[in-house]
């Protein structure tokens, strides 16, 4: 008998919950043989349905949420597991104010439409970044970035990507602050003045803005993207770079990839987010579980 639990955030923006519980619900019947739903009432608390789903044998476990509900239930997952094969499926299920992580991955916005695609006889291997060693699954932001990030609608970061967040910072010029940081890719050191830095857990957001990278879902790297200016006549100059997806050409922007990222500040504190939520200060050590988590692959 094949089993599935769904893990819903109630408060990730929308006032029926239960209403679109009942109906994720109803939809995921149709491809299990027993499907339990349940409302997470903290953080904690999702991450403790996870760990109890996977010693208790569930098949597979779904995140209806954002991406900080994914990265919980993710982080749940893997406490205490001894390796992939005692995991669950993971289902990414958008819901809430974005779900970038799921874009990233190709599953369409809207839930019905990212259940009919999924193939649920079939799986893929991802791989799940790790900050200070705590895992993440989307990104690990600093700088003044991640305050462009939660300014930037959900509408306009499923139209325009990457381009949404430098729109966000033009919008906000005049605040442009930068830090200085040491940064090690796997033991090779250098000082950077930096206004921003985004760390991926898997690249297929860096292809947006370059050819360049391998676009890697389970290539056992974790990836940076460093920006180094937020003035007006940089981010103008980077502009035609990102539409044209020649981004490792700019003098502005640094792209990284390595088994292992250490980042520090060297001029004060630093703050970082970690999939749309507080995270560590600086310094950060960052860096990759292959493999580690399996989810369902899309039809066709």
């Amino acid at each position: 008998m094949s089993t599935a639990l769904l893990i819903a955030n109630p408060s990730s923006g929308k006032a029926d919950a239960k209403e679109e519980v009942s109906a994720v619900s109803k939809l995921l019947s149709e491809h299990f043989d027993e499907v339990t739903a349940q409302l997470s009432t903290s953080a904690e608390h999702a991450m403790e349905l996870a760990r109890e789903a996977r010693t208790s044998g569930v098949d597979a476990v779904f995140s209806l949420g954002g991406d900080g509900t994914v990265s919980l239930v993710v982080r749940g997952l893997l406490d205490g597991a001894a390796d992939a094969d005692e995991l669950p499926v993971l289902g990414i299920l958008p819901g809430g104010t974005g779900n970038g992580f799921a874009r990233t991955l190709g599953i369409p916005s809207d839930v019905t439409s990212a259940i009919e695609a999924m193939d649920f006889t079939s799986t893929r291997p991802i791989d799940i970044g790790t900050v200070n060693g705590t895992p993440f699954t989307y990104t690990v932001t600093g700088g003044s970035l991640p305050e462009g990030i939660r300014d930037v609608s959900s509408e306009d970061k499923s139209r325009f990507g990457f381009l949404a967040y430098v729109t966000s910072e033009l919008q906000r010029i005049g605040g442009d602050e930068s830090h200085r940081l040491r940064i090690t890719v796997d033991g090779e050191r250098s000082v950077e003045d930096v206004n921003s830095f985004v760390a991926f857990s898997v690249n297929t957001m860096v292809n947006m803005i370059t050819t360049e990278e391998s676009s890697g879902e389970s290539d056992g790297l974790v990836h940076l993207a460093v920006l180094k200016e937020a003035t007006l006549p940089s981010l103008m100059s980077l502009l035609p770079s990102i539409l044209t997806r020649t981004a490792e050409e700019s003098d502005q922007v640094l792209l990284l990839s390595g088994k292992n990222i250490r980042v520090e500040c060297l001029d004060g504190s630093l703050r970082c987010g970690r999939d749309g939520d507080d995270g560590p200060e600086l310094p950060i050590d960052l860096g990759v579980l292959p493999q580690r988590v399996r989810i369902f692959a899309m039809r066709g």
